[in-house]
């Protein structure tokens, strides 16, 4: 896991704002993002336990070749594979920056978090005031559709 360089993070940004018309809002009904490839909305109206979150990574470990992206809105984003053990609500204390990084969850927990690979083949987009989930790509669709229980989702 690390910081994207501001410059390649400028540029997924201007990819989820262009082509993925991302528009952050937080009141009122509006759609906010398309997702130009097969996906399916999920409501879940409480964050992922630990054991949720192992889950959904174990889903994208098996999926994801190669690195993926961890985009929280406002907040620093990420490039890292979910092979890697990140435990949830994983923080440190950046030294040369004098604050405090925090690599966000599955559920979006106080604002947008956006995960997708590389590849923009799969992705898990969270809507934090509309307690949405948007899964993105077909096998994967498939993995949370098979543990909709288990995720407590609808």
């Amino acid at each position: 896991m690390k910081i994207i360089p501001q410059n390649t993070e400028n540029l997924l940004w201007n990819k989820l704002y262009n082509e993925y018309k991302f528009t952050p809002k937080i009141h009122g009904q509006f759609e906010w993002i398309k997702i130009p490839i097969e996906n399916k909305t999920y409501h879940k109206d409480t964050p992922w336990s630990d054991e949720q979150e192992h889950l959904i990574n174990s889903f994208l470990e098996e999926l994801v070749s190669d690195k993926m992206y961890a985009f929280d809105w406002q907040h620093d984003c990420f490039t890292f594979s979910p092979k890697e053990y990140i435990p949830c609500d994983y923080e440190y204390y950046d030294t040369n920056r004098k604050c405090t990084v925090y690599f966000p969850t599955y559920y979006p927990n106080g604002d947008y978090h956006l995960f997708f690979d590389s590849d923009w083949k799969y992705g898990i987009f969270g809507n934090p005031w509309k307690k949405e989930i948007i899964v993105m790509g077909k096998n994967l669709i498939k993995k949370f559709e098979s543990n909709k229980t288990n995720l407590n989702i609808n």
